[in-house]
């Protein structure tokens, strides 16, 4: 039955996304990871309705004391409008995150490999450039198994489709 909750739930939002008119896009992001601290740089495409998204994305961390950290993210966000350029939003998701090298401390410390899996909460924001561009900052807290919990901070440019 656990195994699937997850499958069902992402069926249902896609199922409601694309019952109303969307408008997708692609959405270039800029980040820091608080654990691992580091900039990095990501790819997201929105599926977007009137008020739903849901934003997979692929992220990638600048590597730092031997360790490199990517991860893929899977995000639905509830949109609210505020005026007609601006939307806020909650983040609720769930993550897999692959940390390649060594590093860390005590328990904690890394090996080879280590793959991750989490949820992401947050919280989102976007301001309307024009009929092409948005301009966007989300807080992410990604809770990752085996201590790779971290916050990370995102600066988001979308070009519309």
């Amino acid at each position: 039955m656990k195994k699937l909750f997850i499958p069902l739930l992402m069926v249902f939002v896609c199922g409601s996304i694309y019952a109303q008119d969307t408008k997708n896009s692609f959405q270039a992001n800029i980040l820091y990871g608080s654990k691992i601290k580091t900039a990095g740089f990501g790819l997201t495409f929105n599926l977007t309705g009137k008020k739903h998204e849901f934003s997979p994305s692929i992220n990638v961390f600048l590597p730092k004391d031997d360790i490199k950290v990517r991860e893929i993210n899977f995000d639905y966000h509830r949109l609210y409008r505020i005026g007609d350029k601006v939307k806020v939003f909650p983040i609720v998701g769930f993550a897999l995150s692959v940390w390649d090298g060594f590093g860390g401390e005590g328990d904690s410390a890394l090996g080879d490999n280590d793959t991750k899996f989490g949820a992401n909460l947050g919280l989102g924001g976007r301001y309307s450039i024009n009929e092409r561009f948005d301009a966007g900052l989300q807080f992410k807290y990604s809770a990752m198994s085996s201590s790779g919990s971290q916050t990370v901070p995102i600066l988001t440019i979308s070009y519309k489709l």
